[in-house]
């Protein structure tokens, strides 16, 4: 086995790769931590973290045994420092990570009504707080399609769900006479901006650009090896890969967005990535991993630079 390939397969099975990125990423968080609401965020990182193993173990995304997906993110989320600054919206990847989750609950199902429910639900909960997350809606329903769970009942069922946050937001309005809570996050849905990317930074445009190389060859690659999966499997990474590619696109049209955008891709890319790198060993993925590594130390030493030295 080549030096390179036996890296890969060492980082990607290894026991001790999991441990490691935690490390990093508590070590990371203590030296560029600033306010106690960044407490916040690693919880929501470590909470994110757990259910993205929940979620491989259920539904089988990568069909052995490794943890490199979840390492991945740890990483990603963590030497992105610019995202570690608390704000409300640091939940809402968590929620549609959960509702993905739940989407994918209702494959084949004979009764997909609650797990529907659910998932819509927490769209709108998070839509709440970025109101944008409903631009996802339609990507759901053709997902319903894919899973075959899509009917008259369901359609509405996800309808319901996702007008229960709505509704309950109302009634605490409605009943304080803050009725300006209410109509924000529908006013913020139609608002569009100018398109302008002055906004970012050197640090959020590397980042952004290392980040979008290793996903992107990530799903090009996996179109290749996606006959070795279930076909479960293969709907499910699909829909996750045309997830990714809406991301993106909002990313361009609304780069206003641009830092909780990144977050939901950095689970979606993690998840693709693990499976890269976990199932494939040959002379590209070797090699490839080896430049993953290098460009995730560089992007780290980087973004450690620009918060201390170029602030």
């Amino acid at each position: 086995m080549a030096g390179y390939d036996k890296f890969q397969t060492d980082m990607a099975k290894g026991r001790f790769t999991f441990p490691v990125a935690i490390l990093i990423c508590l070590l990371l968080r203590i030296i560029t931590g600033n306010e106690w609401q960044d407490v916040i965020n690693l919880l929501v990182c470590a909470l994110t973290a757990y259910l993205l193993i929940e979620i491989n173990t259920a539904f089988t995304l990568i069909r052995t045994r490794s943890t490199l997906h979840v390492s991945f993110y740890i990483f990603l989320s963590t030497t992105c420092l610019f995202l570690h600054s608390f704000q409300y919206a640091v939940f809402v990847p968590l929620a549609f990570l959960i509702a993905t989750s739940q989407l994918f609950s209702s494959y084949e199902s004979p009764y997909p009504a609650g797990s529907i429910f659910h998932a819509f639900f927490f769209i709108g909960l998070g839509s709440l707080l970025f109101p944008q997350l409903l631009y996802f809606v339609p990507l759901f329903y053709l997902g319903m399609i894919s899973f075959r769970s899509l009917s008259l009942k369901s359609f509405f069922t996800g309808l319901t769900g996702l007008c229960m946050p709505y509704w309950l937001f109302f009634g605490y309005a409605f009943y304080y006479d803050k009725m300006n809570l209410f109509y924000h996050p529908l006013q913020e849905l139609i608002h569009f901006q100018p398109i302008s990317y002055g906004t970012l930074g050197m640090d959020r445009i590397i980042s952004c650009g290392i980040i979008t190389l290793i996903s992107l060859v990530s799903s090009v690659h996996y179109f290749h090896v996606s006959y070795l999966d279930k076909v479960r499997t293969r709907i499910f990474l699909s829909f996750l890969i045309t997830v990714e590619a809406w991301i993106y696109l909002l990313g361009i049209l609304q780069p206003q967005h641009f830092d909780i955008l990144l977050q939901m891709q950095i689970i979606v890319g993690s998840i693709l990535t693990g499976h890269l790198f976990t199932l494939t060993h040959n002379r590209f993925t070797g090699i490839f991993f080896i430049i993953t590594f290098v460009l995730l130390i560089v992007l780290t030493i980087y973004n450690l630079w620009m918060q201390f030295f170029n602030s």
